[in-house]
């Protein structure tokens, strides 16, 4: 007589707020979870979250949070979301996105970035999910409006209409060189569990022990030759997206078979920046992990009391710094630790852990926009796998 087959463990759906080019999509979908979707207003993000989850059930077009007033046209129902994510816009939140804000005169307190959040709710409202995370810099933890922004996840900005489940949330600054990441990259995760379904929820433990150098995660890749902006050569140049060229050897650590799985036997959008040959000659003469302030007096154009790492080079025996959006503006603190470059979007891609079978779909400078901005897929699978034991415990009690 044949076993009864064993019932199906059903997928967590995910829907993806402010999803970038989907760093949390990614990371929640290789935890088990089925992604619905992903809604940003940055035209390259979408086009890039489009190609990497094919599948969504929900496409929409680049469009901000704040334009889609009808939840119900979304065509997603009450019920169907298990799980909300997300990363609302950070600028205001951190110290470089202050800075430059006051030094613009503009008001900080009344920026209405400083309230995307509140967009994240009213989806929450809707959807009513058993789990939501916010990810965002781990500055927010100090931010005025930090107390102001949890008592609004726990209890809902309509608090008379008593139609907000509630939530238990709990915050932790997470390290992500600590889960897998080869990058000392530091994130505020916010995470919610709605109170009426005895859900529990604890942060994934760290692993502090050997964390994944720049070395073992890019040294794999192809070599480049450094460009350089006197030969003509344009950053600006119109994407390169499909590009791809050979490996330069096998798989040489565990992180870059990791990182090559399900790839092909060619790499994409391993492109880098041009640069002038100044800053060529002053990337040579750099040693692993110096900085801009030790480079020779007579070739600093900028103070290096202001600027002293505007120029930095990584070392191959550590994890990077944090990778940030700025890159698409220059990539100079960001040089190559053995070749006279800056680094590749591919080698970015690396050190944020996207795989290379996740494609980049926009112009160079946007991918290094859209790879700075992500969310470490490995670190947001570490949060998403303990979230996902939860819902599907709670399904299968029914």
């Amino acid at each position: 007589m044949p076993k009864p087959s064993k019932p199906t463990t059903k997928a967590p759906t995910v829907l993806d707020l402010f999803c970038g080019a989907g760093g949390m999509s990614l990371g929640f979908q290789n935890a088990g979870c089925e992604i619905l979707g992903g809604i940003d207003k940055n035209p390259h993000a979408i086009r890039t979250h489009h190609r990497n989850f094919p599948n969504c059930q929900l496409k929409l077009d680049a469009q901000s949070i704040e334009s889609i007033t009808d939840l119900s046209e979304l065509g997603l129902q009450p019920g169907e979301v298990d799980i909300l994510i997300g990363g609302p816009p950070c600028q205001v939140f951190s110290v470089v996105g202050k800075g430059k804000m006051r030094s613009l005169g503009k008001d900080i307190e009344n920026d209405l970035r400083n309230f995307l959040y509140e967009d994240f709710i009213r989806f929450i409202e809707y959807y009513k999910p058993s789990f939501f995370v916010i990810e965002n810099v781990n500055y927010l933890h100090s931010h005025w409006i930090f107390p102001i922004l949890i008592e609004d996840l726990e209890k809902g900005l309509h608090k008379k209409d008593g139609d907000y489940p509630g939530y238990n949330v709990s915050s932790k600054i997470l390290v992500a060189s600590d889960y897998g990441v080869p990058q000392i990259r530091k994130r505020l995760f916010i995470v919610g569990r709605r109170q009426d379904l005895n859900l529990d929820f604890k942060f994934p433990e760290p692993n502090t022990a050997s964390p994944i150098s720049v070395g073992e995660a890019i040294e794999d890749l192809p070599q480049l030759e450094p460009k350089c902006l006197s030969l003509k050569t344009k950053n600006t140049a119109p994407k390169q997206v499909d590009s791809a060229t050979d490996y330069k050897c096998g798989p040489q650590s565990e992180y870059q078979k990791l990182m090559r799985s399900q790839s092909d036997t060619t790499v994409m959008n391993h492109l880098c920046r041009a640069h002038n040959d100044k800053d060529l000659y002053i990337f040579s003469i750099m040693p692993q992990g110096g900085k801009y302030k030790n480079i020779p007096d007579e070739l600093k154009r900028y103070s290096d009391q202001i600027f002293e790492d505007k120029y930095r080079r990584l070392e191959s025996h550590k994890p990077s710094w944090t990778l940030t959006a700025h890159m698409q503006k220059d990539c100079l603190a960001y040089i190559h630790p053995t070749q006279t470059r800056s680094i590749s979007v591919r080698e970015a891609a690396r050190l944020q852990s996207f795989p290379d079978r996740f494609v980049f779909d926009a112009p160079m400078t946007r991918m290094f926009e859209l790879v700075g901005n992500s969310v470490p897929p490995l670190l947001a699978e570490a949060i998403a796998k303990p979230i996902v034991e939860q819902v599907q415990a709670y399904h299968a009690s029914f």
